[in-house]
């Protein structure tokens, strides 16, 4: 029997603008559509809330069809950014802070994007 592995991957770029670009993958090109994107707070948390990994959950997505995802950055300034394709197939790396400079865009980019139910989380600092 023949196995190839391939490799999770993740690309966070800072947009400047308050929004974060997220793009995931494999190492053997395979599509990563529908993978779940999960933000966390960048710190131990062992409370009520739905965590991961030891840490206070504050979103999840999906990648879409062009295995990408655009969103406002988190309120919080630490914040870790996880692509969870199932055992075994996840990697992670930290976010850019919101700065001062693009607070006004920001404000505009959450009053329009669909957090859903992790509105609240992803604003809270």
């Amino acid at each position: 029997m023949v196995v190839f592995a391939h490799a999770p991957l993740i690309s966070i770029d800072d947009n400047g603008d308050g929004t974060v670009y997220i793009e995931g993958g494999f190492s053997n090109g395979a599509s990563a559509e529908g993978v779940e994107i999960i933000i966390v707070k960048d710190k131990a948390y062992n409370g009520p809330e739905e965590s991961f990994k030891g840490k206070e959950i504050i979103y999840k997505g999906k990648l879409d069809a062009k295995n990408s995802l655009t969103l406002p950055k988190p309120a919080t300034e630490k914040y870790e950014v996880y692509f969870n394709a199932g055992e075994g197939h996840v990697v992670s790396k930290k976010g850019p802070a919101l700065t001062a400079g693009e607070k006004a865009n920001w404000d505009k980019a959450t009053a329009s994007f669909d957090f859903g139910e992790w509105k609240e989380l992803m604003m809270e600092k």
